[in-house]
């Protein structure tokens, strides 16, 4: 009887553990369901009290830290990242090429470079009349001298304040002459403003395009891009007065120049500036050299053209024209 109550509690081990297992499964489970009710409980109170507080404090904090005006490079970057992207912003992406660049200052420039800007150049001729001086002949009658002048008795008599029609030999008459080409003027066209890289291809236009840097995102273009060699001679595109020199931003190396009527140019990414501030400059003088200073994919000069303080589109100006009268003498017409 002892023995078989002993076989008995032998058995009875591995139920009490396997229990014991089943007890300890079903305390997970309860717990792991209470904990799930609890993460959803406090998602639920965290989205109602405002998911951006956090993410706001941080960045208050970070302006705070900072001591300036707040840079989104320095919220979302970390720090050896930050240092790159404020670099690229503040110095343009070309700065490590702009020792290259420097090298152009050891070239030597032309001061001016002829770029003419007369677009016609015509002789405009106007009907009108003429007066020729006529000795009078013997035989002579003021109907014949009217005749082979193809003009009036009446006209000639009027001009020469004459009361009869009695002529004396060798009298001297001023005879009116209508002709077709009685006066002439010489009318020259020219450009307001010349093309600052003569030769160069333009890379892109003013207005909408791709962005050079993100071929996903469109921007606004400011200028008219003219591609050419670093070192090229940029010339002033109209005479003024220059008011600005240096650097510029991600425009890198700048020239502005003030113009008549209004207009303003800038000159950008150039490698070289050759003009100072306060300095007057016609048309045509080299005032810089092209590179790639600046936010540049490449080397070229970016050009803008200002009116009245506001942008308009260089190729406008370009196509703008004056137009310059001049009368000539008449001994160099009609053959007088």
């Amino acid at each position: 009887m002892l023995a078989l109550f002993h076989f008995a509690h032998t058995l009875s081990r591995p139920c009490s553990r396997f229990s014991q297992l089943l007890s300890d499964i079903h305390s997970v489970k309860g717990f792991l369901t209470i904990s799930k009710c609890l993460l959803v409980l406090s998602l639920g109170t965290a989205l109602q009290a405002n998911p951006f507080r956090k993410f706001d404090d941080e960045i208050q904090r970070s302006h705070a830290s900072a001591g300036s005006s707040p840079s989104v490079f320095r919220i979302f970057s970390v720090s050896s990242e930050e240092s790159e992207v404020l670099r690229l912003f503040e110095q343009g992406i070309n700065q490590q090429l702009e020792e290259e660049d420097e090298s152009v200052a050891s070239l030597d420039f032309p001061k001016y470079i002829e770029v003419s800007p007369v677009v016609s150049n015509t002789v405009v001729h106007e009907p009108g009349i003429l007066i020729k001086k006529y000795v009078v002949q013997k035989k002579d009658t003021l109907t014949r001298i009217a005749k082979s002048f193809a003009t009036e008795v009446a006209k000639i008599k009027k001009h020469n304040a004459l009361t009869s029609s009695a002529l004396k030999l060798g009298q001297t008459l001023e005879i009116p002459v209508q002709v077709k080409q009685a006066s002439a003027s010489r009318v020259i066209k020219k450009k307001l403003f010349i093309l600052p890289v003569p030769q160069s291809k333009i890379t892109s236009r003013f207005g909408r395009r791709i962005d050079p840097f993100n071929k996903y995102n469109r921007v606004y273009h400011t200028g008219l891009d003219l591609a050419a060699k670093v070192g090229t001679p940029v010339v002033s595109a109209a005479e003024g007065e220059v008011i600005f020199t240096g650097r510029n931003g991600g425009y890198g190396n700048s020239v502005i120049i003030q113009h008549k009527n209004g207009y303003k140019t800038l000159y950008a990414h150039c490698s070289q500036i050759l003009v100072e501030v306060g300095e007057t400059v016609k048309m045509g003088r080299v005032i810089a050299a092209v590179g790639r200073t600046g936010t540049a994919t490449g080397a070229h000069l970016h050009f803008e053209v200002f009116l009245n303080g506001k942008l308009i589109n260089p190729e406008t100006a370009l196509n703008l024209t004056e137009k310059f009268v001049t009368k000539l003498p008449k001994s160099e017409i009609a053959g007088f």
